[in-house]
C-alpha cells in the first residue's frame, strides 16, 4: 500500500468524525491528527528509551508516515477556532512564532524519515528527541 493511501485510511475515520459534528470542525480537524501522529510517534519513542525492542522497518515505516502527518494540522489552525479546544489564543497573536514551531516540527519529521532510510540506528533514536522537543516547543507556548 503506498503511503498516501496508508495515511488516508489512518486519518479517514476520526477525520470523518471531525467534519460531522460540533461547531468547531477546524479544531476537530487538527486534534484528530495530532492523535493520529501521537499514535505513529509512540512506538518510536519507546524504541528510543528502551521500552520496546528497536525494529529498523517498522521506525522506517513510522518516521515516513510522520514526516507525511506533520504537514497537516496547519490548516486546521483558523482564526476564531480557539474555543473548545486546548489551543491558545496566543497563537494567533504570535502567529510568525507558532508558524516557525510548525515548521520546526516538519522539518524535524523530514530528517527522522531521512535518517530512518539511511538505517544509522543511533542517529535515528536521537532524532527522535528532536522531533519530540519540537512538539514540545509547542505544547509549551499554545497549548493549553
Amino acid at each position: 500500500m503506498k503511503k498516501p493511501a496508508l495515511i488516508l485510511l489512518a486519518i479517514a475515520a476520526p477525520l470523518l468524525n471531525a467534519c460531522s459534528s460540533g461547531p468547531n470542525e477546524a479544531a476537530e480537524y487538527r486534534h484528530s491528527i495530532f492523535h493520529v501522529i501521537a499514535w505513529h510517534f509512540g512506538p518510536l519513542g519507546a524504541m528510543a528509551k528502551g521500552e520496546q525492542p528497536f525494529d529498523q522497518a517498522v521506525f522506517e515505516r513510522k518516521a515516513g508516515i510522520l514526516e507525511n502527518l506533520a504537514q497537516l494540522p496547519w490548516e486546521g489552525f483558523q482564526e476564531g477556532t480557539a474555543d473548545g479546544s486546548d489551543a491558545k489564543p496566543e497563537i494567533w497573536e504570535n502567529k510568525a512564532d507558532f508558524d516557525a514551531k510548525a515548521d520546526d516540527l516538519m522539518r524535524e519529521t523530514a530528517e527522522l524519515s531521512r535518517l530512518s532510510r539511511e538505517g544509522d540506528q543511533q542517529a535515528m533514536l536521537a532524532q527522535v528527541g528532536q522531533v519530540g522537543q519540537a512538539c514540545k516547543a509547542c505544547h509549551q507556548e499554545y497549548r493549553k
